[in-house]
């Protein structure tokens, strides 16, 4: 097996010469179909060991019928990157050994006291069609630069298509840059060329360029500025001698320059070549942009598609802020805030960062009395409700980090009200693009939409809730021989006042020596705002009647009047209207019933049944028929009244109903009023999906009863 060891010095053009040793190597044997492959990846580990180790390095090969392993060694001791799992754009190191894993058969690596290496095997592959040019004889020389002689040079300038390309199955392989970075040294093989660079505007921003690819990462590169603006003006040269420049076109105009250092002025079929070479690099990097480009619109629209259904799943202004913060981060940001400017000072809502050890330090220093400061500076550079981009030295000393980079400022606006402002920021290095600033701006507009609805909403729902607590008793009254339990709970939105109420109500003038108490329950035909005023006014013309001394049947008939008298605006109800007295140890409850349901009697040995007489609804007809239904409940009874939330609620085809009602009072009859209360609720709401509001109202008679003389008028329960 032929073998063969080269000493090469850490100079950029020893890659060079490594490719043209393995080139002659496997000319005229089995192994050249493979030689596009072996160049590359020695290529590859060539210049990582000058780029990282900067030792004399050490090429050995061993050469088969069948195969060919290449081992470079350097002189440095350390550890070699890893290789990442999956390619990683934003990864500065590990790329070379994915291309190893990628192309050859085998690959390793080998530690020792003294240095590294890392070796890689090719076996053989149908030949290709293109025959390289015969090598000499392996020999073991020692290179210091890559013109000494002893090393020929490959390909030459003739073999046009060797130079524009490789093998379909390799290509594919290759990132954009790693393929450029081959045409670069086949171009500076067949030129005999020094260096060759190849530059192109940036992903992020199409005025500012980048070097792309090189064949010598050794070699001091010319500015970007410089070549852009050269390309540019359609200069073939630029101000430094030896170096000539070839513009890389693309469809809006100049996209890139392939940049030459020679040795002696390009002759006229060198540089037609080096045109060419410039329009195979110029396609990649067309497509490559392209590719980016496709890409950067697929994740904006995924991204706006996603803010869209999360901003839709929330009605909470606090966590609208949150998602705008954590959906820029990491994709597009390196850190982003939220303030909430709509107070009199702004309020720091929400903060992310891509590094989650400095999230609590810059959510401290924007939090502090300088984070606000910060904040008011912020959102006085958004002028017109626009993005406004600043730089990082606008933030607080103490996120130093962060204060290097770019700071863009995104207002968040609805209705033409500022309602907060989102700050993204980018590490140094990193600008916002044109197409970034609009993708963040389309954000924040989502982002303000969500929290002006979501704003509303609470706005809404806290003013619903406090007219739906006025129109209930804060508090129920209780005593040695009366309990009062209930519960109510609306079945539309938080921000929808339902038109169930019920009431409990000290009487002034009783005829006995303890306070009675007045009670209703009711319903109202619909929900909101009109349904709410309806039942106030039912409400406070209840209480004072009853409390002037009218009955109930006349209480009620007074309010059918009422109710007729607002013409269009008035609305129907039914309603149950009762006194409750103290009769010795039982309790009296007098009660008339229009168009309600009856309420429900729980004797104190289990029986349950349905008492009262149910009237003509109020608000329909001017003569309504109402009955007035005497109660008494003994020690340890209780009497429950509800609304049709209670009986209609379904679950499926099948009603709660009145049985259901009846059957769940069943043997309930020492729990206390509100345990009663409780338990209907809690059985209710199990049994299915809510439609209506449900209100319960529980009186009972305690089991504990005063030592009074009992009452001479006792009187059993009219029903």
């Amino acid at each position: 097996m032929p073998r063969s060891l080269t000493t090469l010095s850490p100079t950029g053009s020893s890659a060079s010469a490594a490719r043209r040793i393995v080139a002659a190597a496997l000319a005229g044997t089995e192994m050249r179909g493979r030689l596009d492959e072996a160049l590359l990846l020695v290529t590859e580990v060539v210049t990582n060991a000058i780029v990282h180790a900067g030792t004399d390095i050490d090429l050995h090969m061993e050469i088969s019928p069948d195969s060919i392993r290449v081992e470079v060694v350097d002189r440095t001791p350390g550890l070699l990157l890893v290789a990442p799992a999956q390619p990683d754009e934003t990864r500065e190191g590990g790329r070379g050994l994915l291309l190893l894993d990628a192309l050859a058969n085998e690959w390793g690596t080998r530690h020792f006291h003294g240095g590294k290496a890392v070796w890689f095997l090719l076996t053989s592959t149908p030949q290709r069609q293109l025959e390289p040019p015969p090598a000499p004889e392996l020999r073991d020389v020692a290179i210091d630069n890559a013109t000494e002689s002893g090393v020929s040079k490959l390909p030459p300038a003739t073999e046009i298509s060797w130079l524009l390309d490789l093998p379909a199955d390799v290509e594919r392989k290759l990132s954009p840059s790693q393929f450029i970075g081959e045409l670069l040294y086949r171009l500076a093989d067949g030129l005999d060329v020094r260096q060759c660079w190849v530059y192109a505007h940036s992903e992020d921003d199409d005025r500012r360029w980048e070097l792309l690819a090189t064949n010598d990462r050794t070699a001091l590169a010319p500015d970007p500025d410089s070549v852009r603006q050269a390309a540019q003006s359609n200069s073939a040269q630029l101000p430094a001698d030896g170096i000539t420049l070839v513009p890389l076109h693309g469809l809006s105009g100049v996209i890139g320059a392939l940049a030459v250092r020679h040795h002696n002025e390009l002759s006229v079929d060198h540089l037609a070549l080096a045109r060419l070479v410039g329009e195979r690099i110029g396609i990649v990097v067309r497509d490559d942009r392209a590719r980016v480009a496709e890409l950067r619109s697929r994740g904006s629209l995924a991204l706006l598609a996603e803010a869209s259904e999360m901003f839709a799943g929330t009605l909470d202004v606090q966590l609208a802020m949150t998602l705008a913060t954590q959906l820029v981060v990491p994709r597009f940001a390196r850190w982003s805030a939220v303030w909430d400017t709509s107070g009199r000072l702004p309020r720091l809502m929400a903060v992310a960062h891509a590094d989650e050890t400095r999230l609590s330090l810059l959510q401290k220093a924007l939090s502090s009395p300088d984070g606000d400061s910060t904040a008011l500076r912020l959102a006085s550079h958004v002028s017109e409700h626009r993005p406004s981009l600043l730089p990082g030295t606008e933030l607080p000393t103490e996120v130093a980090d962060e204060r290097a980079g770019e700071i863009l400022t995104l207002p968040l606006v609805s209705r033409r009200r500022l309602l907060g402002v989102l700050i993204v920021g980018r590490p140094p290095g990193r600008i916002f693009a044109a197409d970034d600033v609009g993708l963040l701006n389309d954000l924040a507009r989502r982002t303000a939409v969500a929290v002006d609805s979501a704003r509303l909403y609470e706005e809404s729902t806290a003013i619903a809730r406090a007219l739906q607590a006025s129109l209930l008793p804060p508090t129920l009254p209780q005593s040695k021989i009366s309990e009062f339990g209930a519960r109510y709970a609306a079945a539309g939105e938080g921000n929808e006042v339902g038109g169930d109420f019920y009431d409990v109500f000290e009487l002034f003038d009783t005829g006995s020596s303890d306070t009675g108490w007045g009670i209703a329950i009711g319903d109202v035909c619909g929900k909101g705002p009109e349904a709410a005023a309806i039942t106030g006014m039912v409400r406070d013309v209840l209480r004072l009647l009853v409390r002037d001394g009218h009955p109930p049947p006349a209480a009620l008939r007074r309010l059918n009047e009422a109710l007729l008298q607002l013409g269009d605006r008035g609305r129907f109800c039914t309603a149950t209207l009762g006194t409750v007295t103290q009769d010795g140890d039982c309790l009296q409850i007098r009660l008339s019933s229009a168009g309600h349901p009856p309420p429900v009697l729980v004797r104190h040995d289990g029986i349950v049944e349905l008492v009262g007489r149910s009237g003509t609804l109020l608000g329909v007809i001017g003569e309504v028929d109402l009955a007035e239904d005497l109660v008494l409940l003994r020690p340890g009874d209780a009497l429950v009244f509800y609304t049709d939330g209670v009986t209609e609620r379904r679950h499926g085809n099948m009603l709660f109903g009145e049985g259901g009602l009846l059957e769940c009072l069943r043997s309930r009859q020492h729990r206390s009023a509100d345990a009663i209360a409780g338990l209907v609720e809690e059985r209710v709401q199990r049994f299915g999906v809510a439609r209506d509001d449900l209100a319960v109202l529980v009186v009972r008679c305690a089991e504990q009863p005063r030592n009074d003389a009992p009452s001479a008028h006792r009187i059993a329960a009219a029903v």
